[in-house]
């Protein structure tokens, strides 16, 4: 059986925060994940698995936020119902399976809003051979009381049309056997407390089912965008995401995106998506942009 990982003896709390504290080296189990973190997401991108590029398989680059979220967890367990609200990504490199990914952090916000208690944690991620990874920036809010029923605000939201030039979806269904195998490492899940995990425990907190973490919408994304760009999204990806309403066990996700910008920097340029994963009531659940650097000679 899975023991939780070493984390503090409380939660983590706004008042036990300290701001700008170096944390790590933390070193997240890729070789021990990868292959349920791919599982959980469906991705079937033979990168992941066989060869690459970069010679041997390598990680999605979404798994930079996913790691975030258990490396604050190594810090001290964040408290069930925690909202994740907001996560950045920037990748500077590949993360080849066959390395290791070792992580750097510090708090670097805390404040209130909305009447919520919201930290920010900034990390930058490294592979065993001192191999700049990227960077993440995670942004959640503490838990609030939540009425019984349906936790999903109304928010008369209309499916939009597609658009010209939009990248070709990549859709998913929410089973719970995918939940758990994203999120059976977190603390909460190990403890017996995750709405991601324990039905009970998300129907408690006023939600239907058991709601699906905010980064697997973000993989689906990934995914679309590698779909898109190739190598280089693993090497120059910038992904920043809003998670905008709870996607809940049993729900069909469909992620999109079209091309908002195309920006001249010397003998490159930066493509800028609009992107966004919407269910199949079409209401968003999340919503950025993401953003490469390509050749300009690159089919859109």
């Amino acid at each position: 059986m899975t023991e939780p990982p070493a984390t503090s003896a409380q939660d983590l709390s706004y008042d036990g925060i300290e701001m700008n504290k170096p944390h790590g080296p933390w070193k997240y189990p890729l070789k021990d994940r990868i292959d349920r973190y791919l599982q959980a997401v469906e991705n079937q991108h033979p990168w992941h698995r066989e060869r690459s590029p970069w010679g041997p398989p390598v990680a999605p680059p979404a798994i930079l936020g996913n790691a975030a979220l258990r490396f604050i967890d190594s810090i001290a367990p964040v408290p069930p119902g925690t909202l994740h609200a907001r996560q950045e990504i920037e990748t500077a490199a590949a993360l080849r399976r066959d390395r290791r990914l070792i992580g750097y952090g510090e708090f670097v916000e805390k404040y209130e809003k909305r009447g919520r208690r919201w930290f920010v944690f900034e990390a930058r991620w490294r592979d065993e051979t001192g191999l700049i990874i990227g960077r993440s920036r995670t942004a959640m809010a503490f838990p609030e009381r939540v009425e019984t029923g349906d936790a999903r605000p109304a928010t008369g939201e209309k499916p939009e049309p597609p658009r010209k030039g939009e990248l070709t979806a990549i859709t998913r269904k929410l089973t719970q056997e995918k939940l758990t195998a994203y999120s059976e490492d977190s603390v909460n899940a190990l403890r017996g407390t995750s709405i991601h995990v324990h039905p009970e425990v998300a129907k408690a907190a006023g939600f239907p089912a058991t709601v699906a973490q905010g980064m697997m919408a973000g993989d689906y994304i990934s995914e679309m965008m590698t779909n898109a760009l190739g190598k280089e999204w693993f090497a120059y990806a910038t992904l920043s995401l809003a998670f905008l309403r709870p996607a809940l066990c049993g729900d069909t996700l469909t992620a999109g995106g079209r091309l908002a910008e195309r920006i001249e920097e010397g003998a490159v340029e930066r493509r800028v998506y609009e992107v966004w994963c919407r269910n199949q009531h079409g209401e968003t659940v999340a919503a950025g942009t993401a953003a490469s650097l390509v050749m300009p000679d690159k089919p859109l």
